[in-house]
């Protein structure tokens, strides 16, 4: 029980931090490709939800194992895009009023990702290992 609490935690977070930087987005405006918004809602958003509820249903290491690989596919796309490549999605891109924020929410969201991705795929190993 006390690792649901952990996944619950860290897919709660998880969903804060891109709603934090989702916001920023949509004020700045920094524009999605169809592709990007179907990674970000299927992979972001969804597939962390879906791991929940199968530990929520009494699979603690497969949900373990989908919310770690969900946001370590979101942290590589984060990293990737806010990052690494230049284009308009990358923090140097953002200028203005709102670059600050831009830049912070995406560090937040690349922190939170990989210690949440350590952290259930530790939960995964270890229930697992059961």
């Amino acid at each position: 029980m006390p690792r649901r609490v952990t996944l619950a935690g860290v897919v709660a977070v998880h969903l804060l931090a891109n709603l934090a930087h989702g916001a920023v987005h949509a004020a700045v405006p920094v524009a999605l490709s169809p592709g990007q918004w179907a990674f970000v809602a299927l992979v972001v958003v969804l597939a962390p939800v879906v791991g929940f509820a199968f530990a929520r249903r009494g699979d603690d290491a497969a949900g373990a194992a989908v919310v770690a690989l969900s946001l370590a596919a979101s942290l590589a796309f984060g990293l990737f895009f806010h990052f690494a490549v230049p284009n308009p999605d990358h923090v140097r891109a953002v200028g203005g009023a709102w670059s600050e924020s831009f830049s912070a929410t995406a560090a937040l969201i690349a922190a939170v990702d990989g210690v949440g991705a350590l952290v259930c795929g530790w939960v995964a190993l270890s229930e697992a290992g059961q």
